[in-house]
């Protein structure tokens, strides 16, 4: 009977157990499609309320932020948004609960154009996630957040890249200041033939203030190396005819390498160099 009565007690707790785990495993399920409508939503009170105080986010380029940091970027992201969000889904694929921890992993997929050019086409994103949670005085609370990104198709990229390379070059040719400021990223340097340094501000003067005429401008020899999902370096050659403010004709050609970045949704140049081709 004393046998009989420790199997029934084992058994209790052992279903008990499983149930618990079962509900804890649900409330984590529905704590993720919590968290995805406040993305959509931007409500920052979400993260206030569920992030532990030591919370820390990890992204797939080495990138760490710990609490202050993520509800402040979000914060900021919402006062001056720099891309719209078309949708945003992730699909919880396992949950393990262990006592008062638990880990889930799985999916996510996101859409989304820059605020700059809401017309654009969209652009989408797909990887992983892993998220640790804690129960604390019974509520669930976020501690640790890491995701991954799938990689982009690289020929769509490096056709992007060679397409921009081709319109910079126009851009060049009629001395477009407005459209070569919003290609230019707010780090970007330049680095002509003489080994003299420019700024994005000094670069644009020197459009703003040109008194030659261009007549013709051809980018040829391009190349495309694209690095991860945010970087691709452009190689080429830049041949351009015109005549100098003193009416001297002009037939210059110039190699040149272009470091691109994709930040806030699109496709913006960091650096420039250029030097003479000698004839």
């Amino acid at each position: 009977m004393k046998k009989l009565t420790i199997i029934a007690t084992t058994l209790m707790v052992l279903a008990m157990t499983i149930f618990a785990q079962t509900g804890d495993e649900k409330a984590i399920r529905q704590f993720i499609a919590d968290y995805d409508q406040a993305y959509l939503n931007q409500d920052i009170s979400f993260m206030e309320a569920n992030f532990a105080n030591e919370y820390t986010f990890s992204d797939p380029y080495g990138s760490f932020k710990n609490r202050t940091q993520s509800i402040e970027e979000a914060r900021k992201e919402k006062a001056e948004p720099t891309e719209k969000t078309l949708s945003f889904k992730s699909v919880t694929e396992t949950v393990r609960v262990v006592g008062n921890a638990a880990i889930a992993s799985g999916n996510w997929t996101w859409s989304g154009v820059p605020m700059s050019n809401p017309q654009a086409e969209p652009h989408n994103d797909k990887g992983r996630f892993t998220l640790f949670f804690e129960k604390r005085t019974g509520k669930w609370l976020l501690v640790s957040e890491m995701f991954s990104e799938v990689q982009h198709d690289k020929k769509v990229m490096e056709a992007q890249v060679l397409k921009l390379g081709l319109e910079y070059g126009e851009m060049i040719k009629r001395g477009d200041t407005e459209a070569i400021e919003k290609l230019l990223a707010d780090d970007y340097l330049y680095t002509d033939e003489r080994g003299k340094v420019l700024t994005k501000t000094e670069d644009l003067a020197t459009y703003k203030n040109r008194k030659s005429k261009i007549e013709s401008a051809e980018t040829t020899d391009q190349k495309v190396r694209v690095l991860g999902n945010n970087t691709a370096i452009e190689t080429g050659t830049f041949h351009v005819k015109g005549t100098d403010a003193g009416g001297k004709s002009f037939d210059e050609t110039e190699r040149y390498t272009t470091v691109w970045v994709w930040r806030d949704l699109r496709w913006q140049i960091t650096s420039d160099h250029t030097s003479e081709v000698k004839r």
